[in-house]
């Protein structure tokens, strides 16, 4: 601690702040050019109270915007300016509304400029423009890169509705197919090693099997609060849709013990995982992926383990509040897992 007010970037912003160098402000955070240790700063003066409380990531994505756009050129100014300024910022909006905010908004909201640029890029390398490309170049493109099928999607969806291109149609369904999954004997293995082995940290073992039991993504386990949590101390509930599921062992028992695990800043935090470096905040969600890849164990192919197991046994409507899925991608589940639809294992109330 004697040596911290020399030697972080973290006090030598506070510096700047007591001797009026720097205004005590969001916006006079965010001219510091350390953004690592400006956000850290943030979010410890938000959390005593000092600053109020801004939609950070809602600005950054903003300013992101302003710079990826920097020196484009006219042709492609032209569709990706008013795409990515306009109706990605109003698409994400309506996400948010619909669905809440998760560390996974903005990544999207940034891949889909991204991928549009690129096409547009392909576009122009193969002399081609927009308003009179052909269906031809859309699959060409995705024959090239066809894991930018979701995200060109929204876009051609864009330039085929406000008639900037003529002849470019969105690309139908079976472009999109659900992602892999480990086999069922791998996929037990894993689940099996999760529920038994101490020498796995043990947020990683949380995030694993609530993975692995209900096909959410890690952006969405990250943010568990202490409120989707129902306890009686027999059972446990986890409340991630509109009906509440149950948790089987030795679930409930780790996550009494993340509950009952010291905090490093504020007591009264309602995360399930606080993070220890942001306060007020939660553990970042790529923290899960790179703990599960330490271990060679893919989350996306747990996922899909599991996907494919609940969509194998669960009608539609259960499937999509459990699994947080829309309709569309959950038939899609079905059809891939071959569903009978007869019965669903007994996990809800």
């Amino acid at each position: 601690m004697a040596r911290w007010p020399g030697r972080s970037v973290s006090a030598a912003i506070l510096r700047e702040i007591l001797t009026e160098d720097r205004e005590l402000t969001h916006e006079g955070l965010d001219q510091h050019p350390t953004a690592q240790a400006v956000s850290l700063l943030r979010h410890a003066l938000v959390d005593v109270g000092v600053l109020e409380p801004r939609d950070t990531a809602w600005v950054q994505f903003v300013a992101w915007t302003d710079t990826f756009l920097e020196d484009r050129p006219e042709h492609m100014m032209r569709h990706l300016g008013p795409f990515c300024r306009w109706h990605v910022p109003a698409r994400t909006r309506l996400l948010i509304a619909r669905n809440g905010i998760t560390d996974g908004t903005f990544v999207r909201a940034r891949r889909i400029c991204r991928t549009a640029a690129h096409f547009l890029d392909d576009l122009h390398a193969h002399q081609l423009e927009l308003k009179t490309a052909s269906q031809h170049a859309v699959e060409s493109y995705l024959d090239r890169h066809p894991h930018n099928f979701e995200p060109l999607a929204v876009f051609l969806r864009w330039v085929s509705q406000s008639g900037a291109a003529d002849r470019i149609h969105p690309i139908p369904s079976p472009y999109a197919d659900p992602y892999t999954a480990y086999p069922i004997d791998t996929y037990r293995s894993w689940m099996r090693r999760f529920a038994t082995d101490e020498t796995i940290p043990l947020r990683t073992r949380i995030c694993a099997l609530i993975a692995g039991i209900t096909g959410r993504p890690s952006t969405t386990i990250a943010g568990l609060t202490t409120a989707s949590i129902i306890d009686d101390g027999d059972g446990m509930l986890l409340r991630l849709g509109t009906t509440p599921a149950h948790l089987p062992p030795p679930l409930p028992a780790l996550i009494r013990r993340q509950l009952a695990t010291p905090r490093r800043w504020d007591t009264e935090s309602t995360w399930l995982f606080p993070s220890k470096l942001r306060a007020g905040a939660h553990v970042h969600a790529s923290r899960f992926a790179a703990d599960l890849q330490n271990l060679s164990c893919s989350i996306v192919r747990l996922r899909g383990a599991a996907l494919l197991n609940l969509a194998a046994t669960m009608p539609g409507a259960p499937l999509c509040d459990l699994t947080g899925m829309s309709p569309n991608v959950a038939a899609r589940w079905q059809i891939v897992a071959a569903s009978a639809y007869a019965q669903y294992p007994a996990i809800r109330l």
